[in-house]
């Protein structure tokens, strides 16, 4: 599925983008995908793409495991008692 993206670009880079499009007989859609698959393709070359050294440590927080646990109880019963009347409201 295609997903629309927004971005601002220099002049200059819009103006090579509908050069080359033009020239190579592709869309700039198809310019664009190409150059980020080329980028993450050098990417993974250069760094061995690593997801678990990515999200290594992701799990580490600051505060303790018990007030985490109890930050999301408060916010799972508010999400569910948020449109419960009370007893004395009605």
């Amino acid at each position: 599925m295609a997903k629309v993206l927004s971005a601002r670009l220099d002049e200059t880079v819009v103006d090579e983008l509908e050069r080359l499009s033009k020239r190579v007989g592709l869309s700039k859609k198809q310019l664009i995908e190409e150059a980020i698959r080329l980028r993450v393709a050098r990417d993974r070359q250069g760094a061995a793409a690593d997801v678990w050294a990515e999200t290594c440590g992701a799990w580490r927080r600051r505060e303790s495991p018990q007030r985490t646990i109890r930050r999301a109880r408060e916010t799972f019963e508010a999400a569910v008692t948020r449109h419960h009347r009370r007893a004395t409201d009605a």
